[in-house]
């Protein structure tokens, strides 16, 4: 019985054992934002101020100014 219990056939392939863990951190997370209650828009508009602010940070550390914004409706410097 121990022999079955090793044989190379009963051995999860590694790529679908690592796609069980993401899925399941995945489930895990969704879980955890829905349960915090806090209203989606909420937390994408702190997570793209955060962003921004990384951005900011950053350009200036090099010496730049970084601005974006919008044109008419689509984003600046098409064309």
């Amino acid at each position: 019985m121990h022999d079955e219990l090793n044989h190379p056939s009963q051995v999860q392939h590694p790529l679908e054992f690592l796609t069980q863990i993401e899925n399941s951190a995945a489930t895990e997370q969704e879980l955890l934002l829905r349960d915090a209650g806090t209203p989606w828009a909420d937390l994408l508009a702190a997570y793209v101020d955060a962003l921004n602010e990384l951005a900011l940070r950053g350009a200036e550390e090099n010496g730049y100014t970084a601005t974006y914004g919008l044109d008419e409706g689509h984003a600046g410097g098409c064309g």
